[in-house]
């Protein structure tokens, strides 16, 4: 038979694969023809896969051209993606647990470019059963009852698994009912154990039952009915059902349950068609043959790369290209002198001869995309692979959910508290056990965020990507945060990688180090890069005593300015605005590192979990593995004012959201124009009450407050330092460039006022009036303002060349700020502290420190670690150099 566009519909039981070709352009119940195939679910994943492989070869006799086979798998199964989650279910199809099925039947049948589509019985019954009986323009509801209680609906003439008059699970077998669930009432086994309690009798069918019925059979077809009936009538009186579809094997009885099941019924407003399919078999192998013409959101792998990320800015360059300018750098690299490779196909040659592989990685990898692509390459080295998806193995979403609540605190929109578990704690630790290799496998993979947890020995790759990406992938409605199965909308996924994903991932991260084989940078998402574990080792301790740089990032925001646009060549002049450069928050930077021009990003935080103690010095056995500074931009350059805004105290960070340390500020003024200002301090007559209405009649009614009647406002110039301890009210206005100098904390920020704007999605900013008046500092008003927050500078040391400037801090702050003012070169010692530096006068300088020499351009930040001891930095170009170092206090460790 020619089978050329054809199509393939197949079920697969616990005991057999049936496969039935269909024409896709003659929509017929009945398939052309059929081959099956005794299978023996309990056997290896190879023997699995190689009989359902077999069936569909034997049906296609020879003729590859097949457009797509649609398949029916028992659950449970990740059916969007082709994986199995079968388990604990008397050992049917457990060695196929967390296998990529899809993958492996399109590597087995040698059909890589037919599309497999994966569906559960029900809903294939439901698809094939919903055209054989005309049921277009109703709401119909359909039952399999076999060995567990399947079901479907169909409304509007689609499939669906969301509605309102239906289980938020899309099916009724985890329903409670009676005493247990649905499912331990409506299927073989209860009617099994039920005559087997009046007879004694345990060695029946249901079918003997049917065909042959006693009174005791009688009896539990009859209770059946009636339970059934009581089950169903809430559900499809709900669901406003006009059809009721009955399939599986236990609908052949459906003579001695359907009187009682229609009584049950007969408390409804209007009573359903009810229909006992005879073939259920044909209808889920017409309804799988059919399934592709159901809707269906194309999967990561599938999708435009330009679909997956959202922001304006470009990705990290795989080469390092000279920018043929002086100035400001966007990508800067540290050159390893050790190779970076590139590209899945070399990475597939160095574990192509290993039989084990363990690809673990951050959350937010594309990972779907990433296995296809390393699979193809592996796949041209003529490679056998199973790969095994760490996911199945994850706690159910419920379950989840309870956990992370008290630190997802969903009372608050914006804020939650730091999670103290363990990326650990999200999987079950049986179904961990339960994820085997297949030793016939030329390799197996087991892949995803959490993938060392199943034990597996062998090559351990890391994936990484920064934590800017992982934003703009995030905007683009496409990732998932850990434990969860549906994307969160854009703030409350970003709160849950704050406060839950990002800290237990940087745990899991910390203990890897020491193992990984091969890191990966994949942020480029078709290109990657990557370097051998232990030349990332090396490189991280030879930066412990170099100038290192961050990878800078930038966002828009509705106050943002434009003198980054002006200044920092290569940014995109499209964007409308640059409020925000992330030059140093460690949480949220990386470092880039190069090799053989090619380059590499990993997160910061590598740094501190290879050496925490050369890189901070006195301050490690304070801050441990979190790094205690952070510089940033804030641009109002011919932008706006910030919000009137505040930060927590240190007991009010710790008690609510989990905080070791809290956002004591700093501004330095980099630069600035037309009459500047910075808001800061309380006036000397403001009253807290009244001050508290004002804001709330701003948030209620709309009410402009005038901000200068409770708030100082002070004029800015270049090189100004204004100190915001904890709890007091500040905000940066118009026309100033600001170098925020800060603890590390940098997303407690309390807005109290935003000036009745909107932002750039058109939308109002959270206000946090609670959280600040339960942290603002009252007394911080009248001249104490000006005396304790505004620095006043002191000389500290004359140079040959220059002076050591010491601009004071607060008493509450544990960073201090030094400006070196200076021509020529002059040798600063660390002194055991790490030093965060900046050049904010002079186009650039040459720092040289552990034999390492590296040129920074003004406004570039940088690090020189405390291990370094000391470092030399040389101003070549005319007029005095200033350079900013903010380091912890020695008093403070």
């Amino acid at each position: 038979m020619n089978v050329n566009k054809k199509i393939i519909g197949m079920d697969i039981g616990g005991s057999h694969a049936t496969a039935g070709l269909f024409d896709p352009d003659q929509r017929k119940d009945e398939p052309l023809s059929m081959a099956g195939r005794d299978i023996d679910s309990g056997e290896q994943a190879t023997d699995i896969i190689g009989n359902i492989s077999d069936t569909i070869l034997e049906l296609m006799g020879g003729n590859t051209s097949v457009q797509h086979i649609g398949i029916a798998f028992p659950g449970p199964f990740d059916y969007a993606n082709g994986v199995s989650a079968i388990c604990n279910v008397g050992g049917k199809f457990q060695s196929t647990f967390g296998l990529h099925v899809q993958q492996a039947l399109s590597d087995a049948t040698g059909l890589a470019q037919t599309q497999f589509r994966f569906k559960n019985d029900a809903h294939c019954f439901a698809i094939g059963a919903w055209h054989r009986y005309g049921l277009a323009g109703k709401n119909v509801v359909f039952l399999t009852l076999g060995t567990g209680f399947g079901s479907a609906f169909y409304s509007n003439d689609k499939l669906v698994e969301q509605h309102p008059g239906i289980p938020a699970s899309g099916a009724f077998f985890n329903q409670p009912f009676e005493k247990s669930i649905a499912d331990d009432y409506f299927s073989t086994r209860w009617i099994l154990g039920e005559y087997a309690g009046l007879t004694g009798k345990k060695d029946m069918t249901v079918r003997a039952l049917a065909e042959d019925p006693d009174s005791p059979a009688t009896y539990v077809f009859n209770q059946f009915g009636k339970n059934l009936g009581s089950f169903l009538q809430p559900w499809l009186q709900q669901f406003n059902c006009d059809v009721l579809v009955l399939g599986g094997n236990i609908s052949k009885a459906s003579h001695l349950f359907e009187p009682s099941l229609r009584t049950a019924l007969t408390g409804l407003s209007v009573l359903p068609r009810i229909i006992s399919c005879s073939d259920t078999e044909s209808c889920i192998l017409s309804g799988a043959a059919f399934v592709v013409k159901e809707e269906r959101t194309p999967g990561i792998a599938e999708l435009p790369v330009t679909c997956l990320r959202k922001s304006e800015q470009a990705l990290l360059p795989l080469q390092h290209t000279k920018t043929g300018h002086e100035g400001y750098q966007l990508y800067p690299a540290y050159r390893s002198g050790v190779p970076v490779f590139k590209g899945f196909d070399t990475l597939a040659a160095k574990i192509a001869n290993d039989h084990i592989v363990v690809m673990d990685g951050f959350g937010s990898v594309y990972w779907e995309r990433f296995r296809r692509h390393l699979h193809e390459a592996l796949q041209a080295l003529g490679k056998k692979v199973f790969w095994y998806d760490i996911s199945m193995c994850l706690r159910p979403v419920a379950e989840t959910d309870r956990m992370i609540a008290g630190s997802l605190n969903e009372k608050d929109p914006l804020f939650g508290k730091r999670f103290e578990g363990e990326l650990a704690d999200f999987f079950d630790p049986s179904k961990l056990e339960l994820l085997q290799p297949d030793a016939d496998a030329d390799i197996c993979i087991v892949y995803g965020t959490g993938a060392t947890l199943s034990g597996w020995k062998g090559t351990n790759i890391y994936i990484d990507v920064p934590r800017n990406e992982i934003q703009y992938r995030s905007r683009a409605g496409h990732l998932c945060n850990i434990g969860a199965v549906e994307p969160a909308p854009a703030g409350q996924m970003y709160k849950r990688f704050y406060f839950i994903d990002w800290p237990m991932l940087a745990k899991h991260k910390d203990r890897s180090l020491p193992n990984i084989d091969i890191i990966v940078d994949e942020q480029r998402i078709d290109q990657i890069t990557w370097m051998e574990g232990h030349d990332l080792r090396d490189t991280l301790r030879k930066m412990m005593k170099a100038p290192l740089r961050a990878r800078p990032w930038f966002e828009a925001g509705v106050w943002g300015g434009q003198w980054m646009k002006q200044h920092f060549k290569g940014l995109n002049k499209e964007e409308v605005n640059y409020a925000w450069s992330f030059e140093l928050i460690t949480p949220e930077n990386g470092i880039v590192i190069e090799g053989n021009d090619l380059l590499l990003e990993v997160s910061f935080d590598l740094l501190l979990f290879s050496g925490h103690d050369q890189l901070l010095g006195k301050a490690a056995k304070r801050f441990g593995k979190e790094f205690p500074i952070r510089f940033d931009f804030l641009d109002t350059m011919d932008g706006g004012n910030l919000s009137l805004q505040c930060h927590p105290r240190t007991d009010y960070i710790r008690e609510h959201f989990g905080e070791k340390f809290t956002q004591d500020e700093t501004y330095y003024i980099l630069d600035n124009k037309d009459a500047s200002h910075v808001y800061l301090g309380f006036r000397e007559d403001i009253d807290p009450g009244t001050f508290r209405k004002a804001l709330d009649n701003a948030q209620a009614f709309g009410t402009a407050v005038e901000a200068e009647k409770y708030v100082q406002k002070f004029p800015s110039k270049k090189h100004d330092l204004f100190l915001i301890p904890a709890g007091t009210v500040h905000a940066s206005g118009k026309n100033n460039l600001v170098l925020e100098i800060s603890s590390t904390p940098y997303i407690f920020t309390f807005k109290m006022y935003d000036w009745q704007r909107l932002d750039l999605n058109g939308k109002p900013r959270p206000i946090n009036i609670g959280h600040a008046m339960n942290n603002l500092d009252f007394s911080r008003k009248g001249a104490v303002v000006a005396q304790t927050l505004i620095s006043h500078p002191v000389i500290a040391t004359e140079l040959e060349n220059g002076q050591q400037v010491s601009l004071p801090t607060h008493p509450d702050h544990f960073y201090k700020v030094d400006r070196y003012e200076f021509t020529g070169s002059i040798s600063i010692a660390t002194n055991g502290q790490c030093h965060c530096c900046m050049l904010v006068e002079g186009d650039r300088v040459e720092v040289t420190a552990g034999g390492t020499s590296v040129k920074f351009e003004y406004a570039e930040t940088f690090i020189i670690p405390a291990h370094a001891e000391s470092y030399t930095i040389t101003h070549n170009t005319p007029g005095k150099a200033y350079l900013v170092v903010a380091s912890v206090k020695d008093e403070a460790c």
